[in-house]
């Protein structure tokens, strides 16, 4: 029951010098996490989408202490809240608290400073490769067959369509290396394989998160890439992309480190697609 973890150690860049989380992609991350966290409590068989409200069908205690929380906040919300405004109401400090979490589990070092402006800022020194690299296979294994066949492949889909959702390709498949698998990424079904109930929802200016459904993809995660869409399409305004509105400014340019390069055919973040 990892996959905020998950998708935040790929939207993690590593790089020669920097080690960055891209603004456009931290202002959509935060939703995606929270979304995360609905997709492992479905698939726990805790919670459940109704038509209008995110109904709670076990409040026992899970083995994650923070979705245990989450789990606790829903089950105890009145009236219950519908999947669209639970998402809305995604705090500006998720993304951050996921960090926390990764450096508590020593998968992130972090230096924490104040600007000019008395805000704190986030230097990522440096991060687990070897977990990151994890976590991109489970990708890879989703991205280059295109499919889910088991429990644990479903765990993979719904990763991967998170990830698709939140932008993380060109973070997860960087530079010229990463073009074809961005691709796949990209087509993971076409539109005559869409979920009907979000084959039609995607507006047109955020249409490619719809390609990000696959016949293989759980029913609640079409679902929440369904919201997370509209949500997108919402915030996104003039051109300017989702960041136009909300505030990502909790991140500097990244911190340096010696991370050395990306062992597993991936590249670096420091070598384009960004």
């Amino acid at each position: 029951m990892t996959t905020g973890e998950d998708l935040l150690l790929l939207a993690i860049v590593p790089g020669r010098r920097t080690i960055r989380i891209k603004k456009q992609v931290e202002a959509r991350l935060r939703f995606a996490l929270r979304a995360s966290e609905l997709a492992d409590l479905a698939m726990a068989g805790r919670i459940v989408f109704g038509t209008r409200r995110i109904e709670v069908t076990d409040s026992r205690r899970v083995e994650n202490r923070h979705l245990s929380n989450v789990l606790h906040r829903l089950g105890t919300t009145a009236p219950p809240p519908g999947l669209n405004d639970w998402l809305r109401r995604t705090p500006r400090s998720l993304t951050i608290e996921y960090l926390s979490r990764l450096e508590d589990q020593k998968a992130v070092r972090v230096r924490r400073w104040r600007d000019a402006g008395g805000r704190t800022r986030h230097d990522i020194l440096s991060v687990d490769l070897p977990r990151r690299r994890a976590v991109l296979a489970r990708l890879d294994r989703v991205v280059r067959a295109g499919s889910a066949t088991s429990s644990a492949a479903d765990r993979d889909m719904t990763l991967a369509v998170l990830a698709r959702a939140a932008g993380l390709a060109p973070a997860a498949y960087p530079g010229l290396r990463g073009t074809l698998d961005r691709r796949r990424m990209a087509a993971f079904a076409a539109a005559d394989r869409l979920a009907p109930a979000t084959a039609g929802a995607a507006p047109v200016s955020d249409e490619e998160l719809a390609a990000a459904l696959t016949a293989g993809a759980d029913a609640l995660t079409g679902r929440l890439v369904s919201e997370l869409s509209d949500l997108y399409a919402d915030f996104t305004t003039g051109g300017h992309g989702l960041s136009h509105n909300l505030d990502a400014g909790s991140w500097s340019e990244g911190g340096t480190g010696s991370t050395g390069h990306h062992g597993s055919g991936h590249g670096d973040g420091g070598h384009g697609g960004w």
